[in-house]
């Protein structure tokens, strides 16, 4: 059985990326810290009911939305699985910034190295 840190922490990632939005966006809109919204993205804690009820506002959703477990299996394109883990992973977003400026034979040499490290 999930916790409810594990349902919202997943319901939170869906909304945000189902209506476009980033953490920094959702932290401005509902005064808090970015590292805030973070914790509760990364399920390390949840947020009180008051502003679970702000999120839902400025998501334009539920409390139930954001509290239920809602097991669903969506199958997701390959870039759109990808393009949600660069938005959700830091460090993966900088790899990909800095791998997009270099010249091909760089390139392949990177790409070589990460399977290496693999």
């Amino acid at each position: 059985m999930k916790t409810m840190n594990e349902i919202f922490s997943r319901n939170l990632r869906n909304m945000l990326y189902a209506k476009n939005h980033t953490q920094v966006e959702l932290a401005k809109a509902v005064g808090v810290s970015e590292t805030s919204v973070s914790h509760w993205v990364n399920g390390d804690v949840v947020p009180r009911p008051k502003k679970i009820d702000e999120i839902c506002a400025y998501l334009k959703c539920s409390r139930e939305d954001l509290t239920t477990d809602h097991e669903q299996v969506v199958e997701l394109a390959p870039e759109d699985v990808m393009a949600e883990e660069l938005r959700n992973n830091p460090k993966l977003f900088r790899l990909m910034f800095y791998a997009m400026r270099l010249p091909p034979s760089s390139l392949d040499d990177l790409i070589k190295k990460a399977g290496e490290l693999k």
